[in-house]
């Protein structure tokens, strides 16, 4: 890392890029990805005709892809999640108008202004995503391409042939859009094995993205297959979509916690004081738990900090899997988890947290060199109006509990004085 003292900012060279630090298997993956696009790339342009015209419209698609990175450049983007900001419309409008080797060619050249002009990230993830696209949508292309000109072409006709060319390229699209996401996913899951992957690749704003990508790509190659100069007037809409895609995910990551895909504090409380005062009216049960993995220091201390977070990953994963659809779960900072528990009364408060516990004490996280670090937790649970009647009350009392179990051994649950006492396992 070294200081830029013009600007007082900090700048990040090669020896200090976090791709170093990743494990083994991570970087293998990544550098294949790199060496199968730079393979791809080279195949494709031997078998390519270089034609003017084709080079102006690959330089018109370039401009505006650069373009819509330029006027969101200042907007934050979350990091080591799957992030879909409009650039694969330009892509998909590349294999659609170009031979193939311009669809591979042009994430390839986006890279170093996404690098440059975007909002502080990791660079080696940029450069990743980058290599991911060129094989995908280069594979598009050259499906898209293998088609008679009948169905597709480097330009539609008339009448029927029109829809056949339009059906044609969503197809192509599609997949290109599905590897791309695949190779993505991929990677990370294997930086981090706890990542959910349906979320990621089917879930409601992955479907509600990809599609706007793909109608809007679709939309904006018809009337650019007869003029490129027409990429001009799509420039302003991909812009607009682009700041409101992104908007959208951003306001998604402010309420998640990266490393586990929980709820983050904040979240999680301003979710939990809806259903407290809920049940309040109504006179409901319900219940908090606060869960707290013991000795974590001494993880991250043996096995390293990938390891611990592969911990958290797990622990989050483990507690979602056995709870309700309502329950709500969340981060609370460190190695500290939070359940709210509506409509349950103390003691089946007291089992669901005992269940959660007796789970976790028998699986193990992977760690460094696939040794399995185990894991315990300590619980501690207080019920509304029994122990408290309000949510911070409510977390006062849980933490107390969770003290008190922490301080009976560890790996137990404890729950409010006032409604009996708890269970020690082990």
């Amino acid at each position: 890392m070294i200081v830029d003292s013009r600007r007082g900012a900090l700048k990040y060279g090669p020896a200090g890029w976090e791709l170093w630090r990743l494990p083994g298997r991570v970087q293998a993956f990544i550098y294949g990805v790199h060496v199968a696009a730079l393979a791809v790339l080279a195949i494709a342009a031997v078998g390519t005709r270089w034609h003017a015209r084709d080079l102006a419209t690959f330089a018109a698609l370039a401009c505006c892809a650069a373009a819509t990175i330029e006027a969101t450049r200042k907007v934050s983007v979350p990091h080591g999640t799957l992030f879909r900001d409009m650039r694969a419309v330009w892509y998909i409008t590349a294999a659609a108008l170009l031979p193939p080797v311009y669809a591979v060619l042009l994430p390839l050249v986006i890279v170093p202004v996404k690098v440059a002009r975007m909002a502080p990230g990791v660079t080696h993830r940029r450069v990743f995503s980058g290599s991911a696209s060129a094989l995908a949508y280069g594979g598009a292309a050259a499906l898209f391409d293998r088609f008679p000109h009948s169905l597709a072409g480097p330009a539609p006709a008339s009448g029927i042939q029109v829809v056949t060319w339009l059906a044609t390229l969503a197809c192509c699209a599609t997949a290109g859009l599905a590897v791309d996401d695949a190779l993505v996913i991929a990677a990370l899951k294997l930086s981090d094995p706890g990542v959910h992957v349906r979320p990621l690749a089917f879930g409601g704003e992955a479907v509600v993205s990809n599609l706007c990508q793909l109608s809007l790509a679709t939309l904006i190659a018809l009337p650019a297959a007869f003029s490129p100069f027409l990429l001009a007037a799509a420039l302003p809409v991909v812009v607009v979509m682009r700041r409101f895609m992104m908007h959208a995910q951003l306001v998604t990551a402010a309420r998640i916690d990266a490393k586990t895909g929980l709820l983050n504090a904040a979240a999680w409380q301003h979710e939990t004081e809806l259903e407290v005062s809920r049940a309040l009216r109504i006179g409901s049960p319900l219940a908090v738990v606060i869960a707290d993995i013991d000795h974590f220091k001494a993880v991250n201390d043996q096995y390293g900090h990938l390891a611990g977070d592969a911990v958290l990953s797990l622990m989050a994963a483990t507690m979602a899997a056995l709870l309700r659809d309502y329950d709500l779960l969340g981060r609370f900072g460190g190695e500290e988890f939070v359940i709210c528990l509506p409509h349950t009364e103390p003691a089946q408060a007291l089992q669901i947290a005992e269940r959660v516990r007796e789970k976790v004490s028998q699986i193990g996280a992977q760690g460094p060199g696939d040794v399995e670090v185990q894991v315990t937790i300590s619980l501690g649970v207080a019920s509304l109006e029994r122990s408290a009647l309000s949510l911070d009350e409510l977390i006062i009392a849980a933490d107390t509990a969770l003290y008190r179990a922490k301080k009976a051994g560890r790996n137990c649950v404890r729950i409010t004085r006032d409604q009996g006492a708890g269970r020690q396992v082990g």
